[in-house]
């Protein structure tokens, strides 16, 4: 029994597509142009159904190309078909920037609770209670003031999106000393914004 036309015509699609990543995955600037200006479109609409957001849209995609260009050797025939890869890995980072979203409210609602302690100061003191850009810049004031390795570590979790473990395959450490390092990060975070805000 002979393939349809159409089954022929996708066959060939995939092959070609496959044999595009394989250049991209050798730094094939005219491939990446070629696979970009077919799919741009797809990777928009995958990542705008999970965002919803312009502006964010736009980031995340230029995010997923940056990936297409430096993971394409990643790609594996046998696990799916090239478009179906591109689409998850469009997905995904779309989903990381909602998780860094979510990771960078957590931050600074890891110091909420002492900010009502000293709203609540200021209340009955008479004195107004700090606007949320103000304890913002405070914030990222301190966090500039960290040590390297604890400032890292509070970015890729924080304001990246990155679980603990995947800061520390970023960073080649072991998880605890990650876990540790994070800790250690939000409680000085705490004694620095404390002084500040009183």
């Amino acid at each position: 029994m002979t393939a349809t036309p159409d089954l022929e015509a996708q066959q060939q699609q995939i092959e070609e597509d496959i044999k595009l990543l394989e250049r991209i995955s050798n730094r094939d600037a005219a491939a990446f142009q070629t696979f970009y200006s077919k799919y741009s479109g797809l990777i928009f609409a995958a990542v705008s159904n999970v965002l919803n957001d312009h502006h964010d849209t736009e980031d995340v995609m230029q995010e997923v190309l940056v990936q297409l260009w430096n993971k394409a050797h990643l790609y594996e025939p046998r696990k799916g078909k090239p478009l179906t890869w591109l689409t998850t890995l469009a997905r995904n980072r779309a989903i990381d920037r909602i998780r860094s979203k979510q990771r960078r409210a957590r931050l600074n609602d890891d110091f909420e609770m002492e900010n009502k302690k000293l709203q609540f100061e200021f209340e009955e003191s008479g004195s107004e209670a700090l606007e949320i850009k103000e304890r913002d810049r405070v914030l990222l004031s301190a966090v500039e003031r960290l040590n390297d390795e604890q400032r890292e570590a509070i970015r890729l979790a924080y304001f990246d999106g990155l679980t603990q473990a995947e800061v520390a395959e970023r960073l080649n450490e072991p998880l605890g000393t990650i876990k540790a390092r994070i800790r250690r990060g939000v409680n000085r975070l705490e004694s620095l914004v404390r002084p500040r805000l009183a």
